[in-house]
């Protein structure tokens, strides 16, 4: 593991954000997590059987597997991004491992950490970042409820771009899913307002690991993967 270091830097939410959630909070019963390392407060939902952050990871330290100057990122390197659309993080910075983990191999005991299901990674005390398999289970709730295609209730009513061709969220369960972007590992920003890239836990060798992603263009859930090294945002969810 790469243990942080205590210099943290706290977000300045963004107001706009945080009157949406607050709308969203009275509708869907959301609970509050503290993350006690840095004092950073987010909504939490339940969805299911499964308890999920309902705001992007915002966690950086310096020194550490999140730090701004190696494995986390504001998109656009604007600070202020931050607030709204949270962090965007490499997988190793994500998996709380040395940046050399996004191309090198993990060996047996890493791999077993991993596959577990619940590797907690940069996610705060008592959660966890994501399986493959936990977002799957996430998407067959969704669709249990018959209220259209699972990206279409995850995604937030607000923040996507509406051009020909864009669906319009619902929000349906209260994930308040929003459109951070992502950032390849040549350094170029992309698609803020326009998808959500989620990373997952699970790897899929040396380089690459598997993510989820949301578009504006449509209502599914994408399942993909890539490199390492691209940057996405995390959404942790509760050990249970």
């Amino acid at each position: 593991m790469f243990f942080d270091r205590t210099e943290f830097t706290k977000t300045v939410k963004d107001e706009e954000h945080a009157a949406y959630l607050m709308k969203n909070g009275v509708k869907f019963d959301y609970g509050s997590l503290v993350d006690e390392r840095d004092g950073e407060i987010y909504s939490t939902v339940k969805i299911g059987n499964q308890i999920w952050m309902a705001e992007n990871l915002r966690y950086v330290s310096k020194g550490g597997a999140a730090d701004d100057d190696v494995g986390s990122y504001a998109y656009g390197e604007v600070e202020k991004n931050v607030g709204k659309f949270g962090r965007l993080y490499t997988w190793a910075a994500a998996m709380n491992l040395s940046p050399r983990y996004n191309e090198d191999e993990l060996g047996a005991e890493g791999e077993s950490l991993i596959t577990s299901g619940r590797f907690r990674g940069i996610a705060p005390e008592g959660w966890h970042i994501p399986s493959e398999e936990e977002w799957h289970e996430l998407c067959e709730f969704c669709r249990s409820l018959q209220d259209g295609l699972p990206g279409t209730m995850l995604k937030s009513s607000e923040y996507w771009e509406e051009c020909y061709g864009s669906v319009v969220g619902k929000d349906s369960v209260g994930f308040a899913s929003i459109p951070s972007g992502g950032r390849y590992s040549m350094g170029y920003f992309y698609d803020l307002n326009k998808s959500a890239y989620y990373w997952t836990s699970t790897s899929m060798g040396n380089e690459y690991a598997r993510y989820r992603s949301i578009s504006f263009r449509g209502g599914k859930i994408g399942a993909d993967y890539t490199y390492k090294t691209d940057a996405f945002a995390i959404r942790c969810v509760k050990d249970c």
